[in-house]
């Protein structure tokens, strides 16, 4: 593949607008559609023998370089010469720092590695060569191997900075196997979530050729660890991974300071790895490379960060009741289409939701997927201890089953490559284009083809229209896939010689619908609950770009418990709850559109089912959502999200209140013993057990739980917010059985307005206390116990 000078046939986006007559001269381009590849064995004589048979022989066995690898690995080996190093001839030798925009998934890392041990090989050897000839000796090997130990355990060889743990540990370990036959090249990592103490005990017992890390860690090692500072004030090489992404999670100021502690530009040398080249990167490059620096550019200005190639589809469901079916058709697609070698990464926007998905998608695929029980099914998010997600991570990286997911929250959406992904399944939106962008690209890597596919609610319908205008999206039905599906089993099933499924694969897809139904009683309601209100959570601050009013958020995530999930009542949610999520503004009473809530009907059972009489709220004026009448504008954000969707998808408008509460002590039917997994059912409480407020403080997801009336946390104790710390709800409070004032003496209100679950509630039957708890009445009463 050639490397030519900015006299390319295609127009590529310009950084040289900003630099000057003599830096252009340090500008290459790179078409990375040319086929005209270069073998690696072009490297022979300018890299170690070491490095290029890890590469070709063991433990990478690669043949021909990517563009970006071309590009950058063209240069050796003047790259990696010496900062004080005399050029004795005429010729031209290139920067040594290089600027790379390259997409995801086309190689870079090998790119930035070589280069990486290559100069630290070379420095090590000089090390032993001075320290010999400070001596006035030409050979003395003792000496010299001395000199090399001292100098790989005091100076720092190359520091990569990359924005994520997963990605820091791939590119740690990617750095071990190319270093396979460079006998004493050892790696450090720095990244959170691991014992600090075990990272520090590693690098002050071994030597420090490659130090892996993220920001936030590295500049807490720096802060309080003075030998951190000592070797890192040594390093020879810095290698910014994923700039863009470093600088979209806001590490612009903590690369800044982490630059302070390194030795000044042309003693290091640097090189920057980014998808896009923004103004922003621009002034980062600027404060941080050399003025004459090299910029190899192998995107093209008219290309979209993702690939063009892979084809793209979004689904706007009829309702919640079509989406798990819908996620299972779409892996049972990818399954026939790539039997052998289905790969699939499906993405929730919630921890909760991708346990409840995980969960779900193991048990069901036993049944109506063509893999049937040989289906291996993957699991990350944040609740997962670190240790174990990497493992996870490892495993499905290495799975070769013709048929494994992975069901993960967006742990897994940025820098990550997962070889070999064939489908990427987005349920929900992303948080935001950028994200959308990174998820999809973890297929298509490589040259290899794949496929994306985002299925949303109805109301989620708006975020395409607003936010993914400019990515190449198809729309897709759910009748469109049910035919496709179908026609693919078929056409499987009657050639049999090159079946990879031994079973029926049509007979496993009919029993998708009748599947689902049967396991829809059993999940267990509060993980349910749960996931429901880290949607909310989730979602609430995502009106502007949904295009939707908040009150039709909360009205789509209670559905979705009904029509998804199966509950036979939609959850009741309080006032003071969405006040916490943001739903009230603190500048009206109430959003237009806020919900109805009805009392219970009369003869609904004991004070304690239908937690005392309550006030029905009704909006003075019933928004124009609410309604079917009249026309609305499809860019009228007080519209209904229906009136957004094309006629293609067949969906009925439906103009149900919510929010009402009716009798919630009906049962979910006998529990099924499906294993101790998270999102099944445990044995269900009647209504009026024990039950904290939604974002209360609650436990593990499918953990263990205490009986009630037993011994339980304080109410208004310390919990967590989505996403975060917070700090008590309520504030201070004495600890339950402590001094109190006299019953029916003054008595303060709690935290001001009180936040009890389901909002404001009247007295029942005279003056009580917190629902479960102790109470009075004349004579002390135990608390009611309901079987379990």
């Amino acid at each position: 593949m050639s490397v030519a000078a900015a006299t390319a046939s295609k127009p590529f986006e310009t950084y040289e607008e900003s630099k000057t007559p003599e830096e252009l001269e340090h500008t290459v381009i790179v078409n990375e559609d040319d086929p005209d590849l270069v073998p690696f064995k072009a490297l022979k004589h300018k890299i170690s023998y070491e490095t290029l048979n890890a590469i070709t022989v063991k433990p990478f066995k690669l043949e021909t370089m990517t563009p970006v690898q071309s590009a950058v690995l063209g240069l050796l080996p003047e790259l990696v010469r010496p900062h004080d190093h005399v050029n004795e001839g005429n010729t031209k030798l290139p920067a040594r720092d290089i600027l790379v925009k390259a997409r995801t998934g086309t190689g870079k890392t090998l790119a930035f590695l070589v280069p990486a041990i290559e100069a630290r090989v070379k420095a090590i050897e000089r090390a032993g060569r001075d320290a010999v000839a400070q001596t006035g000796k030409t050979v003395d090997r003792s000496l010299e191997g001395r000199a090399k130990r001292v100098f790989a355990k005091t100076h720092v060889g190359t520091l990569i900075i990359s924005p994520t743990r997963e990605l820091a540990t791939q590119i740690a370990n990617e750095a071990l196997r190319l270093a396979h036959h460079h006998d004493d090249l050892e790696v450090r990592l720095f990244t959170g979530g691991v014992s600090k103490r075990a990272q520090l005990r590693d690098w002050m017992r071994g030597r420090r050729d490659i130090v892996v890390a993220t920001p936030g860690r590295l500049l807490d090692l720096l802060a309080s660890e003075p030998d951190v500072r000592a070797g890192l004030a040594k390093t020879q090489m810095l290698i910014l991974d994923e700039a863009d992404t470093l600088l979209d999670m806001g590490f612009r100021d903590d690369i800044d300071n982490i630059i302070k502690y390194l030795p000044q530009s042309p003693v290091r040398q640097t090189f920057m790895f980014s998808a896009t080249v923004s103004e922003a990167i621009r002034q980062v490059a600027k404060r941080t490379l050399a003025r004459e620096h090299e910029f190899i550019n192998t995107v093209g200005a008219d290309e979209l960060p993702v690939h063009q190639a892979i084809p793209q589809y979004h689904t706007v469901l009829p309702d919640a009741s079509h989406q798990i079916p819908y996620v299972l058709r779409l892996i049972a697609h990818d399954q026939l289409t790539n039997p052998s070698k289905s790969k699939i990464v499906l993405f929730l926007p919630t921890t909760k939701m991708t346990q409840l998905f995980a969960t779900v998608v193991r048990e069901l695929g036993k049944t109506c997927l063509p893999s049937l029980k040989n289906t291996r099914v993957y699991e990350i998010h944040s609740k997962k201890a670190q240790d174990s997600r990497m493992n996870t991570s490892n495993s499905f990286r290495a799975d070769k089953s013709g048929a494994s997911i992975l069901v993960t929250s967006d742990v897994s959406a940025r820098g990550v490559d997962y070889p070999g992904v064939t489908r990427v399944i987005q349920v929900g939106i992303p948080g935001g284009t950028d994200q959308y962008v990174h998820r999809v690209g973890r297929t298509g890597r490589a040259g290899t083809s794949g496929r994306g596919d985002l299925v949303l609610l109805p109301w989620e319908i708006g975020f395409v229209t607003w936010k993914l205008n400019d990515m190449p999206l198809k729309p897709l039905t759910v009748t469109e896939l049910k035919t496709q599906l179908e026609a693919v089993a078929t056409k499987y099933d009657e050639n049999p010689k090159g079946r990879f499924f031994s079973n029926s694969t049509l007979k496993a897809i009919e029993y998708i619908d009748r599947d689902v139904k049967s396991l829809l009683p059993n999940l267990d309601e509060m993980a349910v609950r749960e996931t429901f209100a880290s949607l909310l959570g989730y979602y609430i601050t995502k009106s502007p770009e949904l295009r939707v009013q908040k009150g039709v958020i909360v009205e789509g995530c209670r559905n979705w418990t009904v029509e998804a999930c199966g509950l036979p009542k939609a959850p009741f949610v309080s006032d003071a709850f969405l006040s916490r999520l943001g739903y009230n503004d603190n500048r009206t009473k109430h959003f237009r559109g806020d919900f109805q809530r009805d009392s219970p009907s009369k003869g609904a059972g004991p004070h304690w089912m239908g937690r005392g009489a309550q006030k029905s709220r009704f909006a003075e004026k019933t928004p124009a959502w609410m309604t079917t009448q009249g026309e609305l504008h499809p860019d009228d954000p007080t519209s209904r999200p229906e009136e957004y969707i094309s006629k293609r998808y067949d969906v009925n408008s439906s103009s149900e209140n919510f929010g009402q509460r009716g009798d919630d002590s009906t049962g979910f039917g006998s529990p099924v013993n499906l294993g101790a997994r998270e999102g099944f059912s445990r044995p269900k409480r009647d209504f009026g057990g024990d039950r904290r407020d939604f974002g209360g403080d609650r436990r593990e997801f499918g953990g263990q739980r205490r009986e009630f009336g037993g011994e339980k946390r304080q109410f208004g104790g310390e919990r967590r917010e989505f996403g975060g710390e917070r700090r008590q709800f309520g504030g201070e409070r004495r600890e339950f059985g402590g001094e109190r004032r006299q019953f029916g003496g003054e008595r303060r209100e709690f935290g001001g307005q009180r936040r009890e679950f389901g909002g404001e509630k009247r007295e029942f039957g005279g003056q009580r206390r917190d629902f479960g708890g102790d109470r009075r009445d004349g004579g002390e009463r135990r608390a009611f116990t309901p079987r379990r």
